[in-house]
């Protein structure tokens, strides 16, 4: 400012002679020493390292877990471990599994009834069909993929069928769904939580008399009687049928700030903090559970030997569904890259493989869902129904054995055959019983479907220990990526929307932050 005429100046104008210097990978232009930037780009490479191996650290060591897991166990082999070697050896998997399960209880509870209460009943009721709609297509093209490696597996006509003790149940295919409509709706709240409703038959013997008009006589008869039983397990199906109810009421006569459904929201993020701690404990129960699993087999060779054709089609099966159908499922109604989502669902397949059992895996399938930003009232919703009605690996596995074990008989199998195992398996696949070895239940009622013999079907039990693990991690990801297009078709897929995301250090506390397209910055976690 100057002066007016002849005027001196009352007062000094200063201008801050500042400017903002740019971020670290920016400075280094102006800066002419080489070896500072060397510095700065060594230092921000190993801030990105530490990121990666944060966000990927539990996966790693998990999927570690599992190669020690093995390794040890073929190793123990050798020293011939008695049985209470090996029940000390598959302890901490156990208190590992048990931890989780204890779990699955509260977490499914919560969620549907938050979710359900926050969706009006017609988004509810769109979501299950599209869902229900969903298990039955993946079922029935994983059945599909199972007869075309039978052709391409084709085991010669033998009678390897006829090892062992046969294996048989009472139960029929419309007790099948008798029992998936009794755990539809439960009699007992308290008791859906720890029993599931089972057809059971008890045998009774009673005197019948045969014989003509001269002479007659009494002989002793079995007679079978059909009754419903309780079976040990959670009945999540009949939880998700009463919260949902619970979740509709709410809605029609709560408020969504109301005390009643604050508690179950709250309750909701206590039982996440208590999964997470328990996620740090996977690599650990995932080596115990593999080690003794492997450590217990008698001969894996002669097993390999025997079954070899069978583990390929299955394994080989469950590859391409897992790697080539559901990928192209997911890209078709969700537009984005399906491997990048494969990944993410790492730590489902390995805690479901390492357990045999996808329920155990649930925490981790609503953690994958929400880091691949399906809309969490779908996935709440979804993937506790998918984990009972959905199966579509375990679908697989009992169409390939079906075939296997018809042509080891030495029975043709023709179109018809085929068309019926195909129907009959997809169908069975959304009611497998609530029972131990629950696949190969549904196989010998299939098998019985068919007029096939039962010869054999024990010796599927030599490679259980695997295709059970193989088929529970497929079963995992396909929960997952169900839930993942159901909240795209239902409109629910605002968040799957590809956003591009750029890193940036951020300057005060050192960690790596995602800047979105719309300029909001949230950590990861």
């Amino acid at each position: 400012m100057k002066p007016k005429d002849g005027a001196e100046s009352d007062f000094e104008v200063s201008i801050p002679l500042t400017m903002t210097l740019p971020p670290d990978h920016e400075k280094a232009d102006f800066t002419p020493d080489t070896g500072r930037q060397e510095s700065i780009k060594e230092r921000s490479c190993r801030r990105r390292v530490a990121f990666v191996v944060k966000q990927n650290g539990l996966i790693l060591a998990t999927f570690v877990g599992i190669i020690v897991g093995f390794c040890l166990g073929l190793g123990l082999r050798e020293v011939d471990m008695s049985d209470h070697a090996l029940m000390w050896l598959g302890l901490p998997g156990e208190l590992f599994l048990r931890a989780l399960k204890a779990t699955i209880v509260p977490l499914v509870i919560c969620m549907v009834i938050t979710c359900t209460a926050t969706l009006d009943p017609k988004s509810n009721g769109k979501i299950a069909v599209i869902a229900l709609l969903g298990f039955f297509l993946t079922q029935v093209i994983a059945v599909t993929i199972a007869i075309v490696m039978f052709f391409i597996f084709k085991p010669d006509p033998g009678n390897i069928a006829e090892v062992g003790e046969s294996f048989g149940t009472n139960l029929e295919t419309q007790d099948v769904f008798a029992d998936l409509l009794r755990n539809f709706f439960p009699d007992n709240v308290v008791s859906a939580t720890i029993s599931q409703a089972v057809t059971v038959y008890n045998s009774r013997t009673v005197q019948q008399v045969v014989g003509n008009a001269s002479i007659n006589a009494t002989i002793p008869v079995i007679v079978l009687e059909r009754s419903s039983g309780k079976s040990d397990g959670m009945n999540i199906l009949g939880l998700i049928t009463i919260c949902t109810a619970v979740g509709i009421a709410a809605n029609k006569s709560l408020t969504p700030d109301s005390e009643f459904l604050r508690f179950f929201k709250q309750a909701q993020d206590v039982i996440f903090v208590i999964i997470k701690w328990l996620f740090w404990t996977t690599p650990l129960g995932v080596t115990s559970l593999i080690a003794k699993s492997i450590a217990s087999v008698d001969d894996i060779g002669e097993v390999f030997r025997t079954l070899g054709l069978l583990v390929g089609a299955v394994v080989l099966g469950l590859a391409i569904h897992l790697f080539i159908i559901l990928p192209a499922i997911l890209f078709c109604f969700t537009r984005r890259n399906p491997y990048v989502f494969l990944i993410t669902c790492a730590r489902p397949f390995f805690i479901a493989f390492a357990a045999t059992a996808t329920s155990v895996a649930m925490p981790d399938m609503l953690t994958s869902a929400d880091r691949n930003n399906v809309d969490h009232q779908v996935s709440a919703f979804v993937i506790p129904m998918s984990v009972t009605l959905h199966a579509d690996g375990s679908a697989l596995y009992i169409a390939s054995s079906v075939l296997f074990l018809a042509q080891t008989s030495g029975l043709g199998v023709g179109v018809g055959d085929l068309v019926v195992t195909g129907v009959l398996t997809s169908v069975l696949a959304l009611a497998i019983p609530p029972v131990p070895s629950s696949s190969i239940v549904t196989l010998v009622i299939v098998l019985t479907s068919l007029n096939y013999p039962l010869h054999g079907v024990a010796l599927l039990f030599a490679v259980e220990w695997l295709l059970d693990r193989c088929r529970s991690g497929v079963n995992a990801v396909s929960h997952v990526m169900v839930a993942a297009y159901t909240g795209a078709i239902c409109g629910k897929g605002k968040a799957l929307q590809t956003e591009q995301t750029v890193e940036a250090p951020n300057k005060q506390d050192g960690q790596l932050t995602d800047v979105k397209e719309n300029g909001d910055v949230s950590e990861r976690l």
